[in-house]
């Protein structure tokens, strides 16, 4: 299953958080935004 935030696609949800977290540790620590990503990441 491969999910999708912000327009980049993934094959795991890992390495989703893996690749966009950096983008988004100045606004929230890593366990907001795996919750982040959970909620609003587009699986396929």
């Amino acid at each position: 299953m491969a999910y999708k935030l912000d327009g980049a696609k993934f094959d795991t949800l890992e390495e989703l958080i893996e690749a966009l977290y950096p983008l988004y540790s100045a606004t929230m620590s890593l366990e907001e935004f795996k919750k982040y990503a959970e909620a609003n990441a587009q699986s396929s």
